[in-house]
């Protein structure tokens, strides 16, 4: 059994956080993973308030285990999904994508954990002088909004690791047990997963994305987004070879962003995998199966029981 702060904190069997993927992780994907041990968390990027405030109240009465909400900062829509973090008193918040600082006191006054995704190690000072629970360090072979300085997971865990006094949480392309493993000996107290759980049997997003993941090959991403400010992970399909062409051409960021409109909904809703944004990290290349989240946890942490005694094993020559 692994226990950490990580643990401790956010009162989960496992110290395993399901990374927030708009039109992906609603409600019912949230429970499955909380229901399995992990934190699940519902991804308010998309939702309409009265959406966010009704897939609460359902996330509640599937499980009454932990769970969080993400809370993507650069939105509009950020502001009327804290109100509602906060009136309904959720267990966390993953705040992302900007300065936590409007909004740490209100939660932390509520109980409510607050954990923050960093890039840098200048996010983590911020996140020390706001003061936040949890930091989770995303490296840039993620899928989605990834790490503008493009730092990788293996760099940035070590860095913030050393440098701070908070239970760190790694992200970015973990989707094993050795990942989990890597992560611990880096100094983080958990994972974040994204990818892996979009090829479980409780993802909640249409068949051909899972089907893709699982197709995906080591090589399959690239990163969009380099020329405006937004840098995204996403399968190498005709939209993404569309995005690339127009940045190599310096086309604008409005030009662009007209063509990627409603691209992430095509994907996930309706499953089209040539026009749609299938955000997914480096790691699908190692994500063979689909598979249900409670075997998934199982089978990660037995997998790293046994990993560790093989290192200890080395060791011990």
């Amino acid at each position: 059994m692994l226990k950490t702060r990580v643990n401790e904190l956010l009162g989960i069997q496992y110290p395993i956080l399901q990374g927030g993927m708009a039109w992906i992780t609603g409600w019912a994907m949230a429970a499955a993973v909380s229901k399995a041990g992990g934190l699940g968390t519902i991804a308010s990027a998309t939702m309409e308030p009265q959406e966010l405030a009704d897939s609460i109240s359902k996330m509640r009465k599937e499980t009454d285990n932990p769970f969080a909400v993400n809370i993507p900062l650069r939105l509009p829509s950020s502001k009327k999904a804290a109100e509602i973090a906060l009136a309904e008193a959720v267990p966390a918040v993953v705040l992302s994508a900007g300065d936590p600082s409007p909004y740490a006191n209100g939660f932390r006054d509520k109980g409510i954990k607050v954990l923050q995704v960093i890039f840098t190690l200048d996010m983590l000072r911020r996140c020390h002088e706001v003061g936040v629970d949890a930091v989770i360090a995303m490296g840039m072979e993620g899928g989605g909004n990834i790490n503008p300085a493009e730092l990788s997971t293996f760099i940035l865990v070590r860095e913030v690791a050393k440098t701070t006094h908070l239970p760190v949480v790694a992200a970015g392309g973990i989707a094993d047990a050795r990942g989990l493993v890597a992560a611990l000996a880096l100094g983080a107290e958990g994972i974040q997963m994204g990818t892996r759980f979009l090829a479980t049997e409780e993802g909640t997003l249409h068949a051909n994305y899972k089907d893709a993941v699982i197709l995906a090959g080591d090589t399959d991403t690239v990163i969009t987004g380099r020329t405006t400010g937004l840098q995204f992970r996403v399968l190498n399909n005709r939209l993404a070879a569309e995005i690339l062409r127009m940045e190599k051409e310096g086309r604008s960021r409005e030009e662009i962003d007209a063509l990627t409109i409603g691209s992430l909904e095509r994907a996930a809703v309706a499953g089209d995998t040539e026009m749609g944004s299938l955000m997914m990290g480096q790691v699908a290349g190692m994500i063979s199966h689909i598979m249900p989240v409670k075997e998934l946890f199982v089978q990660m942490v037995t997998e790293a029981s046994e990993v560790i005694k093989n290192l200890g094993e080395v060791l011990s020559r």
